[in-house]
């Protein structure tokens, strides 16, 4: 008979006390349960600009002093999604398992009051105390903490006397002190004087924030802010955040939800916002597909390369997965491992896939990564690349050249309209520049020539191709070819020296 695998419960009290990249990835947590509470606004309070204290408090649902008590005395990481019978607020995809998440804010304080009043059934207040150095406990087995096959991660308490009837219907949950590291982490980010303290207009927050390179040049409260605006299942800046209404399905989808997240009275957005690159954008949108692995793959999205210049902050670059509408982990620079080097193209790439059914499996505990070898990932990941290879990065290389050549004639114009100005000042007469014939093998070098008329002064110049010169140099040989045949009209040697030194360097200003 085969011998059974089993995994310790003390692996969950681990995770409970460092399961989140950053406080932005445990908040998130908390914003879900609140999507999935039905709240129509959620709204984070971290003291700014002490932060001494966070608050998180939705208008959802809330839920029972029973509900909670399930969930404290061994539901955590065991709690089963809402039934399909209990439907979301304005067809809301279902997020996730309250559990884990709600012990998520143990990354930045030990202890904290939840508060919540349901609209059905009995309300509580309760306080939470998360011991102290659990990892440790952990590693030595301490007996205080490890009860059999089950892990003891604190204590709660029900405050009996505490008043619902003046709550609203919802959760709140208050931090006592937070960790000093936290605070002193956020504190010192504004000592960034320039970016002190960010507008209560999102979108200006966005202008400002795509002319920095990084979000490490403006601290950890601005990182908070953008890594929440990115990650919660909440609208864009506007229909037209993206070129050609790529996302226009998606706004009002998202905008259908009716689900706002502020912080600190700052209503937040996604932070996507691409207007205005002079060179234009390239961009694919990824129609709905389906794929079927035993469980059905839904996923749509877009790709869009900012044209000839970088994105900014840096974090915006590659392409980010969202799971029901949450953004998983970050924006991930290396394309889902892109296997060719695109060159500086790769730094003006960005791009969101929305997953409405498929990859939960894929997902790992913390919800901010994927196991990368799951099939469902994969089937992504090979779509998404062939889409870059075959569509993407090709139509790139091609507006290059397209850029690059039309920035040549410009060039070229505003070259041959200085060096008709120039000589113009010199002869006193409009000037003409026009291109002789090209000339027979055998008659030398040619040479530009010179014709004067009553009202105007004409020079023909060689064919740019004919000059025995780099490809780079024959505009300005040509240039200087004409100047020298306007100094050849002074009379003496020294004045068509100073003449001929005169006119190419007044041109040469310019060029």
């Amino acid at each position: 008979m085969p011998n059974k695998i089993k995994v310790h419960e003390k692996a969950l009290g681990h995770l409970s006390r460092g399961l989140y990249r950053s406080p932005a990835s445990a908040l998130r947590e908390l914003v879900s349960n609140a999507w999935d509470g039905n709240a129509t606004v959620v709204r984070i309070n971290t003291n700014y600009p002490s932060f001494f204290q966070i608050s998180v408090e939705d208008n959802g649902d809330g839920f029972t002093r029973e509900t909670f008590s399930n969930l404290m005395e061994g539901g955590i990481g065991n709690s089963p999604k809402r039934p399909a019978s209990a439907p979301l607020l304005n067809d809301r995809p279902l997020i996730g398992r309250i559990g884990i998440g709600l012990l998520g804010i143990a990354q930045v304080c030990g202890t904290f009051t939840i508060t919540s009043k349901p609209k059905k059934g009995e309300g509580f207040r309760a306080r939470v105390n998360l011991y102290d150095l659990l990892k440790n406990s952990l590693d030595e087995n301490d007996k205080n903490v490890v009860v059999g096959e089950v892990v003891e991660i604190g204590e709660y308490e029900f405050d009996d006397e505490y008043d619902l009837t003046k709550r609203p219907t919802g959760t709140l949950i208050l931090t006592d002190t937070v960790h000093p590291t936290f605070t002193r982490a956020f504190q010192e980010s504004l000592k960034f004087e320039k970016y002190e303290e960010p507008p209560r207009d999102w979108k200006k927050a966005l202008q400002i924030l795509s002319k920095i390179h990084s979000l490490q040049e403006v601290g950890d409260y601005w990182r908070l802010l953008w890594e929440l605006a990115a990650s919660c299942p909440i609208p864009y800046v506007a229909r037209n955040a993206l070129p050609d209404a790529l996302i226009r399905e998606d706004q009002e989808r998202l905008e259908g939800y009716k689900f706002r997240v502020y912080v600190d009275g700052i209503q937040l957005f996604k932070p996507v916002y691409l207007r205005g690159n002079q060179s234009g954008y390239t961009w694919r949108k990824i129609s709905q597909q389906s794929k079927v692995y035993g469980k059905e793959l839904a996923f749509h999205g877009y790709i869009v390369v900012q044209e000839g210049a970088q994105l900014h902050p840096d974090e915006l670059r590659g392409i980010l997965i969202r799971v029901k509408n949450v953004g998983i982990g970050y924006y991930d620079p290396s394309m889902l491992d892109y296997r060719f080097n695109e060159g500086p193209r790769a730094k003006w790439l960005t791009g969101e896939i929305f997953v409405a059914d498929g990859l939960e499996d894929a997902l790992n505990i913390d919800r901010d990564s994927f196991n990368r070898f799951h099939p469902e990932y994969r089937t992504i990941q090979t779509y998404i690349h062939k889409i870059l290879q075959g569509e993407i990065f090709p139509d790139v290389w091609k507006q290059i050249d397209v850029r690059s050549e039309a920035k040549a004639k410009k060039r070229n114009s505003e070259r041959q309209h200085n060096l008709k100005t120039v000589i113009k000042e010199a002869v006193s007469t409009p000037v003409k520049l026009r291109y002789k014939p090209e000339a027979d093998k055998g008659e030398g070098p040619q040479q530009a020539e010179t014709k004067e008329t009553r009202d105007r002064f004409e020079i023909a110049l060689p064919k740019t191709d004919t000059l025995d010169t780099k490809k780079s140099n024959r505009q300005l040989a040509n240039a200087i070819l004409a100047i020298f045949e306007v100094a050849l009209r002074e009379k003496t040697d020294e004045n068509r020296r100073k003449k001929f030194t005169a006119l190419l360097l007044k041109f040469l200003e310019k060029w």
